[in-house]
């Protein structure tokens, strides 16, 4: 959310409420929008703002009561500057996340019964769950998140958060990625130093490592670029920096520190000339670097290694869902697109009907991923074949079952795949409407979900006449408010439709009958994320992976008492051992 507005705190601004009405709308559905906005601007909801909402929209004030005690996320009294949430899920309660509440507690001294500490500057308060479970314990300060915390980290966390706000507000002029035109020619004559900037592994340390690297490349002059990719699902080895050199060489060091940016730097990208003062420098950081003690807390191997931390890890995996994962920037739609990306979503228009797009769907033998593994194909076919004009498609990215953080790492590192899969659905059911439904404990995942729907507009893959086609398409993006039962699928229609989010009976299905009454076709990230590659490459490859009943591959985390936690992506089928064991 970031630091609220030290002036809405001091008084209160109904003309931000006016404006925010304007900008969002009048209607019953606005609800929970208009409270987010609100919360977000005055930290909770004042009784004055809520009474003005009141009068100049159709909500009332029995709708505003309903939803803002339903949803977990919103407060009737003020809060701190900064809100410290602490995880409270499985993997987290086994590993003292109660314990590191406490600590907060103490530390910042709020009194019992209280959630902010006297200075009105931190609000300390429970979540269910983060999606970094192979971090835990783990806490999330605003949009900062940090993990593996016992009680003794406590104060050095705070302190760690507001140099980092200090550090921020000095930077603020500094973009957040390179230009794309810039990254593009640099790429071509230099060693790329990839680094994953995903919410685990930032909680491992990696943004200060990205950081450091820039730095190291701008003081030493060394040909390289420092790029932003998309995880590797290789949390257990974050932060992960890979070199890629000029001549696609790869190396992989693990669990690097700032302090290291310098020697990787210049063990792969030498400067053509180089002070004596950098030298000595240079020489001290590589001899710590390459001796046979150097493995400590640096750790090199190449990408063609077959034994060490990564070689059961790799084998076996087959990359559909996570299709270049740890090589492209998540953000860049032009280095998307030069990777195939969109290829897909132009067959399905230029060559394929509705009819032609589901049938491959349906040799493809996908089942959603979502947990139930209904048959793709049949939700689309029931929504296609509704006489209803208006039709939506939903994406649910609401994750929050104990251990589960594979949609929330699909999202912050592949957003142009879940897209083109989402517009592919649309296109094959028919809809022109469609809404990404993402939890508000994900705040890098709608944060990089919301830049790459703006990008696909403006580069007219989203919008009206897509691709110069009959096709239109538009997304829109809900936060969720802390509500676990709004990943049942009819509890979060409700929940987009401006109600508390509870579950209705089925029949009627949501492909009959479902947001606002109309034929609605709802699958997971993961499911979507697959339909692109399907597409692209053909349902038999797809069918070739997987067992009889379940074809393809699947997406899971790993986290808990394993060696290498993450994200990884197998055929269907395999064990758990050989997942776990190797």
């Amino acid at each position: 959310m970031g630091a609220r507005n030290n002036d809405a705190m001091k008084k209160l601004d109904l003309t931000f409420v006016d404006r925010s009405i304007e900008k969002i709308g009048t209607g019953q559905e606005k609800v929970l929008e208009i409270l987010q906005a609100i919360q977000g601007h005055f930290g909770y909801l004042p009784d004055e703002a809520l009474e003005q909402v009141c009068k100049l929209t159709e909500i009332t004030p029995a709708s505003i009561a309903g939803v803002s005690t339903f949803y977990s996320q919103f407060r009737h009294r003020p809060a701190g500057r900064y809100t410290i949430r602490v995880c409270i899920g499985t993997a987290c309660h086994v590993k003292g996340g109660g314990r590191i509440y406490d600590a907060f507690q103490r530390c910042l001294g709020i009194p019992e019964q209280e959630d902010t500490d006297p200075q009105k500057l931190f609000t300390v308060e429970k979540v269910a769950c983060l999606g970094c479970c192979m971090l835990a314990p783990v806490i999330q300060i605003d949009d900062i998140t940090y993990g593996h915390l016992t009680s003794e980290q406590v104060p050095a966390v705070l302190r760690d958060f507001l140099e980092q706000e200090k550090d921020r507000a000095q930077q603020k002029s500094r973009p957040a990625y390179a230009k794309t035109e810039d990254l593009v020619t640099a790429t071509l004559r230099k060693n790329e130093i990839r680094v994953c900037l995903d919410s685990s592994c930032v909680a491992s340390g990696s943004s200060k490592v990205y950081e450091a690297l820039e730095k190291a490349v701008e003081q030493t002059g060394a040909p390289a670029v420092v790029k932003s990719v998309g995880c590797s699902g290789m949390s257990f080895l974050a932060p992960l920096v890979e070199v890629v050199s000029a001549d696609g060489a790869s190396f992989r060091y693990a669990r690097v520190l700032p302090a290291d940016a310098t020697a990787i730097v210049l063990r792969h990208c030498k400067p053509a000339q180089i002070g004596r003062k950098i030298k000595n420098a240079i020489s001290t950081l590589l001899d710590k670097i390459l001796t046979d003690n150097a493995w400590e807390p640096v750790t090199r191997y190449s990408i063609d290694v077959r034994d060490g931390p990564i070689a059961g890890f790799l084998d076996k995996q087959k990359h559909i869902a996570t299709e270049h994962c740890g090589d492209i920037d998540p953000v860049d739609l032009d280095e998307y697109l030069r990777n195939d990306g969109f290829k897909a979503l132009q067959k399905c228009i230029e060559q394929m009907s509705s009819e032609e797009v589901i049938t491959e769907i349906e040799r493809s033998g996908l089942r959603g991923r979502g947990g139930a593994g209904f048959p793709t194909y049949l939700k689309y076919s029931a929504v296609r074949d509704s006489a209803s004009k208006k039709k939506y498609v939903i994406c649910n990215g609401d994750e929050g079952d104990p251990g589960a953080f594979m949609d929330r790492m699909l999202m912050e590192s592949f957003p142009y795949r879940i897209i083109e899969g989402m517009a592919i659905a649309a296109y094959a059911v028919g809809a022109d409407e469609g809404y990404f439904y993402i939890r508000a404990e994900y705040p890098l995942a709608i944060k990089r979900m919301s830049l790459a729907i703006n990008n696909c507009r403006e580069q007219g893959l989203l919008g009206c006449n897509i691709l110069s086609s009959k096709f239109s398409l538009h997304l829109k993006i809900n936060h969720g408010a802390g509500a676990f039962v709004c990943g049942e699928e009819t509890a979060l229609i409700a929940s987009i439709e401006g109600r508390r989010g509870m579950p209705r009976l089925r029949p009627p299905y949501p492909a009959e009958s479902g947001l606002w009454g109309k034929p609605t076709l709802i699958n997971n990230v993961e499911t979507y994320a697959v339909v692109p590659w399907i597409i692209r490459n053909g349902s038999q490859d797809f069918r070739k992976l997987g067992t009889t009943t379940s074809k393809g591959t699947k997406v899971f985390a790993l986290a808990g008492k394993v060696t290498r936690g993450g994200l990884i992506e197998v055929p269907m089928g395999i064990s758990i051992r050989e997942i776990v064991k190797k």
